[in-house]
C-alpha cells in the first residue's frame, strides 16, 4: 500500500460526496414533496457519513482531509439553482438528472476501487465497497421513485 496515493484517493471521494451532498441541497430547495424532500435530506446524510469514514481514514496515514464544504462554485452553484428553478419543475426530469449523476458516481466508485486494489489497505477497499453499496441502494431508490412518477 502507497500512503501517499491512499490519501489522494480517499480525498478524491472526498470531492464526489461533497458534490453529491451539493446537488441534493439544491435539489430539496424548492421541492413540495415531503417524501422526496425527505430522500433527499437522507442521501445528504449517507454522503456525510462517507465524509467522515474518509476523514478519519484520511488522519490516520498522517494526511490532511480536504474540507467537507463543497467543491462547487458559484457558477456551478448558480447553474444547478437555474436548472433546478426552470428546467426541473418536472419531477420526473429531476429524477432523471440526479439518476443520471448517481450512476455516474456509482461508476467512479466501482472503478476507482477496481483500479486501486494496490494503493489501499483492506480495510480501506472494505469501507469503500461498504460506501458504494450505501449509495448504491439509494441510487436504486431513485430508480423507484422516478418510476412511481
Amino acid at each position: 500500500m502507497n500512503t501517499e496515493s491512499a490519501i489522494k484517493l480517499l480525498n478524491s471521494f472526498i470531492i464526489i460526496n461533497n458534490d453529491r451532498i451539493e446537488r441534493y441541497k439544491l435539489a430539496a430547495q424548492d421541492i413540495e414533496s415531503y417524501s422526496l424532500k425527505n430522500a433527499f435530506q437522507n442521501f445528504q446524510k449517507t454522503s456525510q457519513k462517507c465524509n467522515a469514514e474518509l476523514s478519519n481514514e484520511i488522519i490516520k496515514l498522517g494526511g490532511t482531509p480536504l474540507s467537507t464544504e463543497s467543491n462547487f462554485n458559484g457558477i456551478s452553484k448558480m447553474w444547478l439553482a437555474i436548472k433546478n428553478n426552470f428546467i426541473y419543475r418536472d419531477l420526473k426530469k429531476l429524477i432523471t438528472s440526479i439518476e443520471f449523476s448517481e450512476n455516474e458516481i456509482m461508476q467512479t466508485y466501482y472503478t476507482t476501487i477496481s483500479n486501486n486494489r494496490d494503493a489501499l489497505s483492506e480495510n480501506q477497499q472494505l469501507m469503500l465497497s461498504e460506501q458504494y453499496f450505501s449509495i448504491n441502494t439509494e441510487h436504486y431508490e431513485i430508480k423507484s421513485l422516478k418510476s412511481l412518477l
